[in-house]
């Protein structure tokens, strides 16, 4: 039974009408894939020499042990951006004389086959190889192995779990990350010693091989409780019907907008009540601590360089409008036809989208002014970097936005989702991130760094000064563009 589910979920793959339309999107995810794959190889290669250098009087099998829980801890919070989870089309399944459980096996079963399940065997066949062998027995080298394989395929059923439980819960991820940072902290402050602990019991599984057969009893309980959670919720009624109430939300403040304070409530209502759009926006509230990584001087560096002031600007300040802006119109995609058919101009419906990522933009450069007491400077390189995002990516997203050729399915999370790229969004993300790290180093050469920020600023305030021509002229594209737009939605 197992066989023919999955020769149906390969079938319903390779028939879809995405399969044949996303080559490039699947080329560009094998080359991420095998890059990835390389880093960690290498890496692998150089944990010895690394942990040599950083505990020369240490035991470096114990220290690696001990970091291993810190790689479990940032696993778990990348396969709940990233990875998918395992589904299939429940319903014409129950129809047919197929039990539940067999069902729910086939989708944990298929779950394995995963990219995140196949990273690690870079990394730890080289330090099993290079590092636990030259100390240990080939045995306990192998059960050592094996014992991180078993918490490795805990983490991903544990992952897959909490992502079931977080689509039910609206701030769960949010408390998932609020618990691992308090976890981090009472580690951190040596509370509770949890790193540790980790590496004693891969110690003593090096010493005592026979202990790992315990840890054969956390996958099992794992495996059983996401069994349970499929079945509890694998009916047919409950399929056909949405379960969760929605909660209502008043917008009527931004009447005294007029018209465009309208379409900037159904821009708002789009982004809370539909789930692609709304995990994209708590990613950019997520991406607003980002400066903790980027904004700290390298090891024997006195200053960091001036491009990355550039891309924390674009990160931090316009994260939002560039990753919403990138998909603008495709997120009304699904009633795109009829809302071209109601009662409002193009021109409305441009600067509605305008108010809404100024607000943003200007709020998020606020919010990320704390910065500047790692470096001052960030003051003025965020201010040049939001109006440069003001004043002239905007105007490129609404140019990128005419070519718009895919529907946007709004029920799906957006991390790792590229349902709905195209060639546009690959693109049209060339001049947005690249454009003014390149222009910024062209007017460093004329006028100095403080000349280069101050002229990116300038070019985005004579864009935000003309905005109003810019949107007519826009409005009126998009007027003939839109009947392409209606087909190539309705198409894809």
């Amino acid at each position: 039974m197992n066989q023919n589910l999955f020769s149906l979920a390969w079938r319903e793959t390779v028939r879809s009408a995405y399969w044949g339309k996303s080559l490039a999107t699947n080329i560009a995810l094998g080359i991420l894939a095998l890059y990835f794959s390389v880093n960690f190889l290498i890496l692998g290669l150089y944990v010895p020499k690394i942990l040599n250098e950083s505990f020369p009087n240490a035991d470096l099998v114990s220290k690696f042990n001990s970091i291993v829980l810190a790689y479990f801890a940032i696993d778990l919070i990348i396969r709940q951006l990233m990875q998918k989870l395992p589904t299939v089309s429940f319903k014409p399944l129950l129809l047919q004389n197929i039990r539940r459980r067999t069902i729910a096996n086939y989708l944990l079963t298929r779950s394995v086959l995963n990219f995140f399940n196949v990273l690690p065997f870079f990394l730890l066949v080289p330090v099993a190889i290079n590092l636990v062998s030259e100390t240990h027995t080939g045995t306990a080298t192998a059960v050592w192995f094996l014992s991180l394989l078993i918490l490795i395929f805990s983490n991903h059923l544990l992952a897959i779990y909490l992502k079931w439980r977080f689509n039910e819960a609206e701030y769960g991820f949010i408390i998932l990350l609020v618990a691992l940072a308090g976890l981090f902290a009472i580690n951190h402050f040596g509370i509770i010693d949890f790193s540790g602990g980790m590496g004693k019991l891969l110690d003593l599984i090096l010493l005592y091989p026979a202990i790992s057969i315990a840890l054969l009893l956390l996958p099992v309980l794992l495996y059983f409780l996401n069994v349970r959670f499929l079945l509890s919720r694998m009916f047919i009624n409950m399929l056909s019907a949405k379960q969760k109430e929605e909660k209502i939300r008043d917008y009527s403040w931004l009447d005294r907008l007029g018209e465009n304070g309208r379409f900037i409530a159904l821009e708002l209502k789009l982004i809370w009540r539909n789930k692609r759009p709304r995990s994209l926006a708590m990613l950019s509230v997520l991406f607003l601590s980002y400066g903790l990584l980027i904004y700290r001087p390298q090891h024997g560096q006195q200053e960091i360089p001036d491009f990355l002031f550039i891309l924390g600007g674009i990160l931090l300040v316009g994260m939002f409008s560039v990753s919403y802006g990138q998909f603008f119109p495709a997120w009304h995609s699904n009633y795109f036809s009829m809302l071209m058919c109601q009662r409002l101009t193009m021109k409305q419906f441009l600067r509605s989208f305008y108010m809404l990522v100024t607000v943003i933009s200007v709020s998020c450069y606020f919010l990320t002014l704390p910065y500047a007491l790692l470096y001052p400077k960030i003051i003025y390189t965020h201010l040049a970097m939001l109006l440069y995002n003001l004043g002239v990516n905007i105007p490129i997203m609404f140019w990128s936005g005419m070519y718009s050729k895919k529907r946007l399915d709004l029920s799906q999370s957006s991390a790792m989702n590229y349902q709905g790229v195209s060639a546009t969004q690959w693109l049209g993300a060339l001049p947005l991130m690249l454009g003014p790290i390149s222009l910024f180093y062209l007017f460093k050469l004329a006028f100095g760094t403080i000349g280069g920020y101050a002229a990116l600023g300038t070019l985005g305030l004579i864009g935000i000064l003309f905005h109003s021509l810019i949107i007519d002229f826009f409005s009126k594209q998009y007027r003939k563009q839109k009947h392409q737009l209606i087909r190539n939605y309705k198409n894809s």
